[in-house]
């Protein structure tokens, strides 16, 4: 049996001052720890993991699992075992890209620090495909210091364009993942060229019908596309977007389009909301038991939505939650270069403050169902067969989930990391 301290082989990373340290190895046991599965509903309990060839072999509670001297064996006695984290809203592609060495050297720093407090996959919400593509493939191959990332095509209407270019130059909504949708687009050919860029979903996220929000679901659902999809896309109102069946839906303050009519012009909405207009349970009940109705995950961005004086948020993602609404963790938020905390522990901090969530719950919005609305079955629990993306923990986060952000060890694709 291999001790620990015999790499099988070992890889240095040196970024923003930090050196993580990679062990590469076909089977590794990680025994003697405690187990959160991911979902809510599983007690934890002690066990061993055994990982081969980055997959989950075998979970043996109660007694460890016998190995042969192939196996490296570290000793978790003590230490929690918990799935690795997604992080369901970010933008990684929206920074300068007109020097991309520069680009990607801020974004490699950004992805390494991702990884280092916990966080295994990412699911971008719109930016350049070409520069996602890039590095999402990297992930997979060579750079074993970063998240996966899977990203999105954004679909709004040409107001939205127009909005955005005033005064500047801008997008004109023609490109791939940035596009341009109107009553006489060709909508099976736009999503066909979106997935052509390798995104896993379609963002619908500005000035677009109830009609063209279904027919976009309903085109991406046919192409093998996710549809992720803003809680308000006037004209479509929130209830009409969960009617249309997408798999997510962003930014619980957007919830409160739902109380004025379809296409009420933009500042007329902010205005009223900024004044302290009060969440219509009426109003919004609705939608949230749609939302239920259709399996359609939440990411409420309570960071985000509560840094920008956005109150109501809390409220309806309590509601929410109250009403059994599947929870993901999004932030929407910037993400440090350097070893700082990072808004994650926030986000999962507001759901069980504000939206009432346990940490069991916190926990499993963060990995099982964070996992589940990037489009993975295969992570965001401790089971058999499941991909090795796994957190091994000091402490105990069911009892503050601040512990999930400080990993001893980040296991990414089977290969063990320390930072």
């Amino acid at each position: 049996m291999k001790k620990l301290t015999l790499f099988l082989f070992s890889l240095a990373f040196v970024f923003a001052g930090s050196t993580a340290t990679a062990q590469v190895a076909n089977k590794i046991l990680l025994s003697n720890a405690t187990i959160i599965d991911g979902d809510a509903k599983i007690a934890p309990r002690k066990g061993s993991v055994l990982i081969e060839n980055g997959i989950i072999s075998k979970i043996r509670f109660g007694k460890t699992i016998k190995t042969g001297k192939d196996v490296t064996v570290i000793d978790c006695s003590g230490k929690f075992i918990t799935p690795g984290m997604t992080d369901a809203h970010v933008h990684l592609a929206t920074l300068d890209l007109s020097d991309m060495q520069k680009a990607r050297k801020i974004t490699d720093s950004i992805l390494y620090n991702l990884l280092r407090h916990g966080i295994t996959t990412v699911r971008d919400m719109a930016g350049d495909a070409r520069f996602l593509n890039v590095l999402s493939k990297s992930a997979e191959k060579e750079n074993l210091h970063s998240p996966s990332i899977v990203y999105a095509a954004q679909f709004a209407g040409p107001e939205y364009f127009e909005m955005m270019n005033r005064g500047r130059k801008g997008t004109d909504g023609k490109s791939p993942w940035v596009r341009s949708i109107t009553d006489t687009s060709d909508i099976r050919k736009a999503i066909a060229e979106a997935k052509a860029c390798g995104v896993t979903g379609i963002k619908i996220y500005a000035e677009l019908s109830a009609s063209l929000v279904q027919q976009i679901t309903k085109e991406a659902h046919a192409q093998g596309l996710l549809a992720w999809s803003h809680a308000a896309v006037n004209p479509a109102l929130p209830l009409e977007i969960a009617e249309a069946g997408v798999n997510s839906m962003s930014h619980a303050g957007d919830l409160l389009f739902q109380q004025f009519p379809a296409g009420t012009d933009l500042t007329k909405v902010w205005g009223a909301i900024y004044k302290g207009l009060k969440a219509d349970s009426a109003q919004i009940f609705p939608v949230l038991q749609q939302m239920k109705n259709h399996h359609i995950y939440f990411d409420p961005t309570l960071f985000h939505n509560l840094n920008n004086k956005l109150t109501n948020a809390a409220v309806i993602a309590r509601w929410a939650n109250r009403l059994g609404v599947q929870m993901v963790a999004g932030t929407d938020w910037v993400y440090p270069t350097t070893n700082e905390a990072v808004p994650l522990m926030n986000e999962l901090q507001h759901l069980v403050l504000d939206a009432g969530l346990s940490n069991a719950a916190a926990i499993q919005a963060a990995t099982l169902n964070g996992a589940r609305v990037s489009g993975f079955n295969d992570r965001g629990l401790v089971r058999k067969k499941m991909r090795a993306d796994l957190l091994v923990l000091d402490a105990d986060p069911l009892e503050h989930t601040n512990a999930l952000f400080s990993p001893s060890m980040v296991i990414r694709k089977g290969n063990v990391i320390r930072f």
